[in-house]
C-alpha cells in the first residue's frame, strides 16, 4: 500500500515530467510553424512572430499584474533583471527562428542541447548546486537519446552558419533561463511574466520596425495559410511561456531542458508528417532514453531535496508558486 509521502513523491515526479513535455510539444510547435513560414510560405519575420507574441502575454499576464501592483516591480531591480531577460531570450529566440533559413528542423532541436551544460555549469556558480552521479548519468541518458537522432540524420549536409547560429542561440537560452530560475523564485511566476512581456514588446516592437518592414509589405496577407501560421507560433510560444517559469520554480532550468529534449523527437515526427522527412525506427529508441533520463534525473533530484526536506514542504511549494510576492527583495 503506497504511503502518503510516497504518493506525494509519485504526484511531484510525474508532474514535473508532463509540464516538461507540453512544453516540449509546444517548442515542437513553434519550430514547425517557423519552418512552414520559412519554406512554404517564403516569409522570413522572426522579430513580427516574437513581437506578436508578447502582446498575446502582455494583453494577459501583463494586464493583470499592472491591475494588482501597479508599477511597483517595474521600477524596482527586478524590472532591470526582467528587461535583460527579455532581451536575451528576444535575441535568442530571434537567432533561433532565423536559423531556420539556413538549417533543417531536425538540425535545429538537435544543437539546442548545448544549453545543458551551460545551464549546470551556471547553477553551479549561482545556485551552489550539488550534482551526484545519478543526475550525471540521467543527463548521459538523455543525450545519448538525442545522439542516436545526430547518428540517424549524419548523412544530411547542414548549413555551418544555421548550426552556429542555433549553438549560440542555445547558449543565450541557457544564460537566460538560469537567470530566469533565479529571479522567477524570489518574485513569483506571475510578477516574472507581467514585468517581462511589456520589455519584450517594446525591444521586438522597435527591432521589427527598423528590420522588417519591407518582409511585413510583401507577407501573403490573403493568404490563411499565412495567418494559421503566424497566430499558431503565437499560440504555442505562449503556453511555452506560461509553463516555463512554473517548472523553473518548482523543479530546475536542468529539469526543463531536459524535458525540451524530447522536442528533438516530436520534430522528427513532425518532419516526417508535414515535410515529407525520412523518419528511423531509431527514433523510438531515443525517445525511450531521453524520456528515461528525465523521469531518472527528476527522480534524483527529489531524493535528494526530500533529505532536506518533508514532503508536506515540497507539496506546499507547488502551492506556493503562483502567489503574488508583495515585497521585493532584489
Amino acid at each position: 500500500m503506497l504511503t502518503f509521502e510516497t504518493t506525494l513523491s509519485i504526484k511531484y515526479i510525474l508532474r514535473g515530467f508532463i509540464l516538461g513535455q507540453v512544453l516540449a510539444l509546444c517548442n515542437t510547435g513553434t519550430g514547425v510553424t517557423s519552418q512552414l513560414l520559412t519554406d512554404k510560405l517564403k516569409v522570413n519575420i522572426p522579430t513580427a512572430q516574437s513581437f506578436l507574441t508578447y502582446g498575446l502575454v502582455a494583453s494577459t499576464y501583463g494586464v493583470f499584474h499592472l491591475w494588482t501592483n501597479g508599477l511597483t516591480y517595474i521600477k524596482s531591480k527586478a524590472g532591470l533583471w526582467c528587461f535583460f531577460l527579455a532581451g536575451t531570450d528576444f535575441a535568442a529566440t530571434f537567432v533561433t527562428v532565423k536559423a531556420y533559413q539556413y538549417t533543417s528542423l531536425v538540425s535545429v532541436q538537435l544543437l539546442d542541447c548545448v544549453s545543458i551544460p551551460t545551464i549546470m555549469i551556471l547553477s553551479c556558480a549561482i545556485f551552489k548546486s550539488k550534482y551526484q552521479l545519478l543526475h550525471y548519468v540521467a543527463v548521459i541518458i538523455c543525450l545519448s537519446g538525442v545522439g542516436i537522432m545526430v547518428f540517424v540524420d549524419s548523412h544530411e549536409k547542414e548549413s555551418l552558419i544555421g548550426d552556429l547560429m542555433v549553438v549560440c542561440a542555445a547558449v543565450l537560452y541557457g544564460i537566460n533561463n538560469v537567470c530566469l530560475e533565479w529571479l522567477a523564485k524570489d518574485i513569483g511566476t506571475y510578477a516574472y511574466l507581467g514585468i517581462y512581456c511589456w520589455y519584450g514588446l517594446v525591444i521586438s516592437g522597435i527591432q521589427m520596425a527598423i528590420l522588417e518592414r519591407e518582409a511585413l509589405y510583401s507577407a501573403p496577407w490573403r493568404d490563411p495559410h499565412f495567418y494559421f501560421c503566424l497566430i499558431g507560433f503565437s499560440v504555442f510560444l505562449f503556453i511555452f511561456l506560461s509553463i516555463m517559469p512554473r517548472i523553473m520554480v518548482q523543479y530546475s532550468a536542468t529539469v526543463a531542458n531536459l524535458n525540451l529534449l524530447a522536442a528533438d523527437v516530436y520534430s522528427a515526427v513532425a518532419g516526417y508528417m508535414i515535410f515529407s522527412l525520412e523518419f528511423s525506427p531509431l527514433y523510438v529508441g531515443s525517445i525511450v532514453l531521453i524520456l528515461g533520463g528525465v523521469l531518472l534525473y527528476i527522480y534524483q533530484s527529489h531524493a535528494a531535496q526530500s533529505q532536506t526536506i518533508s514532503p508536506d514542504d515540497v507539496e506546499q511549494s507547488s502551492s506556493l508558486v503562483d502567489e503574488n510576492v508583495p515585497d521585493v527583495t532584489l
